[in-house]
């Protein structure tokens, strides 16, 4: 998976080299960074320059995100999963 500061998150496969299996678009801004759940490997997060955080579920949607939330008024710089999946923690481009 990668983030991009062409406002995606790319689904990459090592065994297909024709670029990215899948392209997410429903973002704002950069994206900062994006990383899966640890428990489900159809969720993942992806957080922005305007300060969204957005949760996918392949399973349910490759079109559009099934949350999508505005955090802060800074840059979501930052997105970690707690070990169990059941936290998330953020960061923003301010340090908090």
């Amino acid at each position: 998976m990668s983030s991009s500061s062409d406002w995606t998150t790319n689904l990459w496969s090592k065994n297909f080299s024709g670029g990215p299996l899948l392209t997410f678009e429903s973002n704002e801004d950069y994206i900062y960074q994006s990383k899966f759940h640890p428990q489900n490997p159809s969720l993942f997060g992806t957080v922005d320059g305007m300060g969204k955080l957005d949760l996918w579920d392949i399973n349910i949607s490759t079109e559009s995100s099934i949350v999508n939330k505005d955090i802060c008024k800074q840059a979501l710089t930052k997105l970690d999963w707690s070990n169990d999946g059941k936290r998330l923690a953020l960061g923003d481009s301010t340090g908090r």
